[in-house]
């Protein structure tokens, strides 16, 4: 063996440890979440429209970041109707001059029944999915206009700077199971794990529930938004997806346990 095949040789585990440990870190940052700080007034120049429920900052390439969610539900009209809505905008903070890159505005007008949007505090996630300096802010929340407790609208959307945005679009996952007496447990279609239109025509097949509508509770319509998005985006916002949707699932099942469980009175009465 001649010098330089001995010096390849000393050098290969060495550039095979470098590139092991790039590729690392690109994954851990493309992963990590950036960390918000929450705030509990804005800075002037900075419009809420409703009641205020959430502000959180956050430092990127850009420069300082807000981000602020807001609802309102208001007092039922002369003739019954209810209307609501949410506001979401995020901001740069420019010294003392605000600057709004983009506003996020939804709403239920003259509701005969009970208007609600509300957002899911657990959606609102800022990324750096590039690792690039460039975050990505998402934020959730449900919709509906309705009289009965059942599956609502849900949306999960991704801003990226002033003009991208990024969207999944279905059903929630609360009411979608019930208490069957007979058998003293829930009952009910379970959580779709892939909501792709074949997946969730063989859930409905599967649990012989024919005329159910797409998308099923707990799935999304369609991923069309992300054609021309970049991979990390899709794959994150399915799993933040299905991630919500497991909570809501944990969080409805156990109230609907808890509804059905006897209290020490009961138990104890003649």
């Amino acid at each position: 063996m001649n010098s330089v095949q001995l010096l390849r040789g000393q050098l290969r585990p060495v550039l095979m440890g470098l590139l092991m440990s790039v590729a690392f870190v690109t994954t851990v940052r493309a992963d990590e979440s950036v960390a918000l700080t929450s705030l509990d007034q804005v800075p002037d120049g900075v419009e809420v429209r409703g009641k205020q429920i959430a502000a959180y900052t956050w430092d990127d390439r850009q420069g300082k970041n807000l981000l602020v969610l807001a609802e309102q539900v208001s007092e039922r009209d002369d003739d019954g109707t209810q209307s609501s809505f949410v506001y979401a905008a995020q901001y740069l903070i420019d010294g003392n001059r605000p600057k709004r890159v983009w506003m996020l505005y939804d709403d239920v007008q003259h509701c005969e029944f009970d208007a609600a949007l509300r957002f899911d505090q657990a959606a609102t996630k800022v990324t750096d999915l590039s690792g690039d300096g460039i975050t990505q802010a998402t934020v959730g929340y449900s919709r509906t206009c309705t009289s009965d407790v059942s599956p609502n609208e849900f949306k999960l959307i991704m801003h990226v700077g002033k003009s991208q945005k990024y969207r999944l679009r279905g059903v929630d996952r609360y009411g979608a199971a019930w208490w069957d007496e007979e058998a003293g447990a829930l009952r009910g279609m379970p959580l779709p794990k892939d909501c792709s239109t074949a997946g969730q025509q063989a859930l409905v097949s599967q649990y012989k529930e024919q005329g159910t509508e797409l998308p099923l509770p707990g799935c999304y319509g369609d991923e069309k938004d992300f054609a021309n998005a970049p991979e990390a985006y899709l794959t994150f916002m399915r799993q933040h997806w299905f991630a919500l949707m497991q909570k809501q699932d944990a969080e409805w099942s156990q109230a609907q346990t808890q509804t059905q469980e006897p209290t020490e009175d009961e138990e104890t009465a003649p």
